[in-house]
């Protein structure tokens, strides 16, 4: 990190503690929302699923937000919600209480997210944001593996303990927040009305494609534990289960910590729509393994390769958002792109329902025609891109004969 000015340093460390937070109550969520509320597995499924599809939904009007507002503003904010919403959570006794506090937390998330892509493109020329993205996803990752193990470490004594400490680290980032540059976009760049700049995405067809291209990598890598777990229960017990899946989070895991920052390096802006494709090609040939291989060690060697698809795709989505966006709307962009995490949000359903209705393994081979197929979308949209982009080149050459074109 030192090779970082220290506001860009204090907005990862920011994000490595928001992290570290949500990672302590993930395991707890669904036990606090059973015994407090006494609601059923399916109708805590369920109240999850509403509330992870309003957040997303809510993060198009968050990307509009940071376009227009001031982003050191919306940074506190968001983090007085996740830690509001981490309050609510141990104490609510009714349904709408907790439901309230799940929206704030999940939604200042989305926010945050949104603020965090959008300042570090700001302060950082297009030559190290790649290494930036990609650090910022490794720190992720660690903290989803330090996080679960004090959360279920403080629960033994008290479950609120987490929630607590969660909201706590969220409350300490409010200083590194202050390094932040005060001021909004200049009022001559703002972007339109809410309504106009959503006709605006709607229109920009390399911006649809791709976000539908991520989409369904999401449903693939978004939630990968989930329906790897209602897969291997068709031929495991409980207990295998449990031991694949311990073996299977943790391989992932080493990879990303070990591979992400290094490989994020490698990732350059005129190159993006290659690595991309041959992320979706390692995710599609880890699924290929999963399908084929009957051992632990091997899923295990197949989670390695998914794994490099992943920590490659991830911010290489992001690199590309920003590449495409125009300066003056790199929130809204990244608020459009957000909505791919409703395949994140929607995978578990469709595992489901693919191993009810399919037999075998049909469901990790329908999860590979995703992939392959999210992979034909972006490149459609790079198609697009390069089209819209050609006519540009033709004006400039018209106007500048004597100068050519570089590259």
């Amino acid at each position: 990190m030192s090779r970082f000015s220290p506001v860009v340093r204090q907005l990862l460390l920011s994000s490595f503690l928001l992290s570290i937070s949500r990672a302590l109550v993930s395991p707890l969520l669904v036990l606090t929302l059973g015994r407090q509320l006494d609601l059923a597995a399916q109708q805590i499924g369920l109240l999850l699923g509403a509330v992870l599809v309003a957040a997303t939904l809510a993060g198009l009007y968050a990307g509009y937000l940071v376009d227009r507002a001031d982003r050191r503003r919306l940074l506190q904010l968001s983090l007085l919600a996740v830690a509001g919403g981490f309050a609510l959570l141990p104490g609510s006794r009714q349904l709408a209480l907790a439901a309230l506090g799940l929206l704030l937390m999940e939604a200042a998330f989305v926010l945050f997210g949104i603020a965090i892509k959008a300042l570090l493109s700001d302060l950082l020329p297009p030559a190290e944001r790649s290494a930036a993205f990609s650090l910022r996803y490794t720190l992720a990752n660690v903290g989803y593996a330090i996080g679960p193990l004090l959360g279920s470490w403080l629960a033994a004594g008290h479950v609120a303990w987490a929630y607590w400490l969660a909201a706590l680290l969220a409350l300490l980032c409010l200083p590194l927040a202050r390094q932040v540059p005060r001021g909004a976009t200049a009022a001559a760049a703002r972007p339109q009305q809410f309504a106009a700049t959503l006709q605006l995405l709607r229109r920009d067809r390399t911006l649809v494609l791709f976000t539908i291209g991520s989409l369904l990598a999401c449903v693939v890598h978004g939630r990968f534990s989930d329906y790897l777990s209602l897969y291997l229960l068709q031929g495991h017990s409980d207990a295998e289960v449990l031991r694949w899946m311990s073996a299977l989070i943790t391989s992932n895991a080493l990879t990303v910590v070990l591979c992400q920052f290094w490989l994020g390096r490698l990732l350059r802006p005129h190159t993006l729509l290659r690595w991309i494709m041959l992320a979706s090609l390692l995710l599609a040939g880890g699924l290929a393994g999963f399908a084929l291989s009957p051992s632990l060690w091997q899923w295990c060697g197949w989670m390695v390769l998914f794994t490099l698809g992943e920590i490659l795709l991830v911010p290489a989505e992001y690199l590309y958002i920003d590449a495409i966006a125009p300066e003056q709307l790199k929130g809204s962009y990244y608020g459009a792109q957000n909505l791919a995490q409703l395949g994140a949000a929607g995978s578990p359903v469709l595992a489901g329902v693919l191993l009810t209705a399919m037999p075998g393994n049909a469901m990790l081979w329908s999860m590979l025609a995703l992939t392959l197929l999210g992979a034909l979308f972006v490149w459609q949209a790079d198609r697009a891109h390069r089209g819209l982009a050609a006519p540009t080149v033709a004006a400039t050459v018209a106007r500048r004969p004597d100068e050519g074109v570089a590259g």
